[in-house]
């Protein structure tokens, strides 16, 4: 089950729209070069790859050793440079890095608050912390007003899943307050049923 999972979110993962609303989730960060990013709940590596491309030593971190295998195997397969451990959140990571990201995490957590002050902590002072995630606008209905306004992808049923799974399932933004931290910035992603909230530690 696990490694037919591995295979649903690398599907996933390769479609359009799934890695432009992650390229644009980026814009704005700093240079890679000579910083480290981790990405927790990395799956099939995505997002850690595109840090990667754009220079940062980007290490993946997921608790699924079959996600794990999944994104070394595709990593190999681009001559990605990004390195790939099992791992979680919560784990002491002493070294910290510059940029810590997370993507469809924190709605798979129990315990939201404690996952977004353990990212917040894995970044260096004054790091950037990048959180990725649908929005309370995610719901099947709203999939199919996108598409019907002219978004295809011959991948369109994995956002139709992805739709699916997190509505009504939405990181409330209020979390994040509730550690006492308000956003750098906020950018709506695929028409808004997507959201990246950036914070510095």
């Amino acid at each position: 089950m696990a490694r037919s999972s591995a295979k649903l979110f690398a599907w996933l993962q390769g479609a359009d729209f799934y890695k432009d609303l992650h390229s644009k989730a980026m814009v704005g960060l700093p240079s890679g070069k000579d910083r480290t990013w981790l990405d927790f709940g990395c799956g099939p590596g995505l997002f850690t790859r595109l840090a990667a491309t754009e220079g940062y030593s980007a290490i993946g971190i997921d608790r699924d050793p079959s996600m794990i295998r999944e994104a070394k195997k595709i990593a190999k397969s681009e001559s990605s440079s990004a390195v790939f451990v099992n791992g979680d959140v919560y784990q002491n990571w002493p070294q910290g890095a510059d940029v810590v990201s997370a993507s469809s995490l924190l709605a798979v957590l129990d315990d939201k608050v404690g996952g977004f002050q353990a990212l917040l902590k894995a970044a260096i002072p004054g790091g950037l912390v990048l959180i990725v995630e649908p929005t309370d606008q995610m719901s099947t209905q709203a999939v199919e007003v996108l598409i019907g306004k002219g978004l295809h992808d011959e991948r369109i049923n994995g956002l139709r899943t992805w739709a699916r799974a997190r509505q009504g399932s939405a990181v409330d933004p209020e979390i994040f307050k509730a550690v006492g931290v308000q956003p750098l910035s906020f950018t709506p992603l695929l028409d808004g049923l997507v959201g990246a909230w950036l914070f510095q530690r």
